[in-house]
C-alpha cells in the first residue's frame, strides 16, 4: 500500500514549495549519455609495448622516503603508459562530451549594462532541445549571503530563451562570447549580459 502511494506520487510528478514559489520538479527520465564515459578494453594495460614505447624508461620507484630537496619539478614517479593512456582517455571523454552540451550549459555571471554583477548561474544545457535548468545565487551588493534558488526550466521564445530566476525571468539571446537579454523582476526590465564564469 505504501509503496503504491509512493510509486504513484513519482509518476505523477513532484511540487516542491520553495521560498521562491512553486517548483515542479517532474524528473526526466533516463537516457543513457550520447558520449559514453571512457571505459577501456578488458585487456586494457596488459597489452605488450611495440617498437619505440618498448624501450621507454620510466623514473623509478620510490621504495624510501624522499626529501623535499631532492625533487626535480615533479612529486610522483613517471606515469606508466598505460596510466597517460587511461588519463587520455578520460580527458578526450570529456571533451567529447563538452562539444555535445548546449550553449548554455555551465557557469555564467549575469552583469547589469555597467558591468556590476547581478546573478552567478549554473546552468545545465545536455543539448538537443532536452531541458535547461539549474540554479541561480545573488551577487548584488547588499543581497543575503544565501540568497539562492531553482532557475529554469527554459523555454523558447523565437530566437529567446526564457529562464525563470530569482523572481522573474532573463530573457536572452545568443551574442559574441556569451548571451545579452533583460531581467524581467516585478514589471520592471534591466539590460543584462552574460559572460563565462560564476
Amino acid at each position: 500500500m505504501i509503496w503504491f502511494t509512493f510509486a504513484s506520487i513519482l509518476s505523477s510528478g513532484l511540487t516542491l514549495q520553495t521560498p521562491y514559489g512553486v517548483l515542479d520538479a517532474t524528473p526526466e527520465t533516463y537516457q543513457p549519455p550520447a558520449v559514453r564515459p571512457f571505459e577501456p578494453p578488458s585487456d586494457f594495460g596488459r597489452e605488450q609495448a611495440e617498437g619505440d614505447a618498448a624501450e621507454t624508461q620510466h623514473r623509478r620507484k620510490l621504495t624510501q622516503p624522499v626529501v623535499v630537496g631532492a625533487y626535480v619539478g615533479s612529486y610522483e614517479t613517471s606515469p606508466t603508459d598505460a596510466e597517460a593512456a587511461y588519463d587520455q582517455g578520460v580527458a578526450q571523454a570529456e571533451i567529447n562530451m563538452d562539444r555535445r552540451a548546449g550553449s548554455l550549459d555551465g557557469r555564467w555571471r549575469v552583469a547589469d549594462a555597467n558591468g556590476r554583477p547581478i546573478l552567478s548561474l549554473a546552468l545545465t544545457d545536455l543539448g538537443g532541445g532536452r531541458t535547461i535548468e539549474g540554479a541561480w545565487r545573488r551577487l548584488e551588493a547588499g543581497a543575503a549571503p544565501k540568497e539562492v534558488g531553482v532557475a529554469g526550466p527554459a523555454s523558447t521564445d523565437g530566437d529567446t530563451k526564457v529562464i525563470p530566476a530569482a523572481g522573474g525571468e532573463l530573457r536572452l539571446r545568443a551574442a559574441s562570447g556569451g548571451w545579452t537579454g533583460v531581467l524581467v523582476q516585478g514589471g520592471r526590465s534591466r539590460p543584462v549580459t552574460l559572460s563565462r564564469g560564476g
